[in-house]
């Protein structure tokens, strides 16, 4: 591919940290917990966590993806490291199946983590060698921060399910093209963002936007959602920049020359 000059070229790793921080100073403030339910938690969830989810999607591996400068082994580092945010998210859920407010958004249909499994075998060509890709220490601080989230009423966890579900019947579904196209995955490496069990994407994500906004209202505490929520945003932009600089270092110790744009 030819170098393309209007492509912003990503920060130096100390000034990573400093544009997380930066993003969440300028987080739009949460309203009080009637505002929340007056206007739907889900609505709330999309305005406060808005500066960071448009962080989100310029960095690091995400970055790298979208712009077609991503490699296979990144992208099994990137699933290896969810997959564990995953698991975690879906065993809390799990046990809060018949707890208030969040009974509402616990949903089978969208569990991930038996298809990134799938994806991490097929992509590494079996169980073994997808057990030899890495934990990084971003990746086991995201699972530790959802498992903390589920303590007591477990409401955070609104936040997190927020955070990944809705962004893999969204964006989930343009990344999926775009690795198809740049890498060449085939269906079978890319189980996370088919949904077989969900007709209609789009009916689907409105049918549970309707339950996280039911969900408001089954807990005095909605404003810890939207705080969750921004965490949850916070950490994933701190594996993705993580995951970036991993595979970046793996690639140059064995020598392979890095994509450009």
């Amino acid at each position: 591919m030819t170098q393309r000059s209007d492509v912003p070229a990503d920060p130096p790793a100390g000034d990573r940290d400093a544009r997380v921080r930066d993003e969440a100073a300028g987080a739009v403030p949460s309203p009080n917990a009637d505002e929340i339910r007056r206007i739907g938690l889900s609505n709330a969830l999309r305005e406060v966590t808005a500066p960071l989810h448009r962080q989100a999607e310029k960095a690091g591996a995400i970055s790298d993806i979208v712009r077609g400068r991503s490699s296979r082994a990144a992208y099994a580092l990137l699933l290896r490291n969810l997959h564990a945010v995953y698991e975690a998210i879906e065993r809390c859920l799990d046990r809060h199946r018949a707890t208030p407010a969040v009974r509402h958004i616990v949903r089978d249909e969208v569990f991930r983590a038996g298809a990134i499994a799938l994806d991490l075998e097929n992509l590494c060509g079996g169980a073994a060698a997808a057990a030899a890709v890495p934990l990084l220490p971003e990746g086991r601080a995201y699972a530790e921060a959802v498992t903390a989230s589920a303590e007591g009423d477990g409401v955070g966890l609104i936040g997190h399910a927020y955070t990944r579900y809705l962004g893999d019947l969204s964006g989930g579904q343009t990344v999926s093209q775009v690795l198809a196209r740049t890498l060449g995955l085939d269906a079978d490496k890319r189980n996370i963002y088919r949904f077989a069990a969900i007709g209609d994407l789009d009916a689907y994500k409105d049918g549970y936007r309707a339950a996280i906004d039911r969900a408001a209202f089954e807990t005095d505490r909605p404003d810890a959602i939207l705080a969750e929520a921004m965490r949850a945003f916070r950490l994933n932009i701190a594996l993705f920049w993580a995951v970036q600089a991993a595979a970046d270092g793996a690639a140059a110790r064995a020598g392979t020359p890095a994509p450009v744009d």
